[in-house]
């Protein structure tokens, strides 16, 4: 039962590193410290009680699994801002038919028939995000400190934000 829980922390570990360095705020969160230390902590406990260095090694794995799982987080989700940054046009022009289909622009991006949504990730959403607005819409999505927004009338333009 301990190897069991021990696989669980190890892989809680490398899956926690991966989605919170998938967040589109590139520093490090409380939540994803917290996440890290549980797991560490839980390794070293949840390894062999008879060796000190397996415990620790089961600890250090831990934390490695975590650094993995974040390099690869961080991995995916440049790809899914690089996906949205590569088709904001395609999908203006998915919106724009839309529009002269129906009338209107649709009230979500699922109403957009024949077009798979830019920056699909495995355990988030796409870090594009689309908004209808009364005389229009709204796409969105931040890149670290960058913000990139398009709307019906304007491409996608980049604005830096300054703390």
């Amino acid at each position: 039962m301990r190897v069991l829980l021990l696989v669980v922390v190890l892989a809680a570990s490398l899956v926690g590193g991966f989605f919170f360095r998938g967040d589109v705020d590139h520093s490090v969160s409380a939540p994803a410290v917290i996440v890290l230390s549980v797991c560490v902590l839980a390794a070293d406990l949840l390894g062999s009680p008879k060796s000190r260095t397996a415990r620790m090694g089961a600890a250090v794995l831990a934390g490695v699994l975590f650094a993995v799982g974040w390099y690869l987080g961080g991995r995916e989700l440049e790809a899914a801002t690089n996906d949205c940054a590569q088709r904001a046009e395609e999908v203006r022009t998915a919106l724009a038919e839309h529009r002269q289909r129906t009338g209107s622009f649709p009230a979500s991006p699922d109403e957009l028939v024949g077009l798979e949504w830019p920056g699909k990730r495995l355990l988030r959403a796409s870090p594009l995000q689309y908004m209808r607005t009364e005389d229009g819409y709204l796409l969105w999505y931040r890149d670290g400190r960058l913000n990139f927004t398009a709307t019906d009338e304007h491409e996608l333009s980049v604005e830096r934000q300054y703390e």
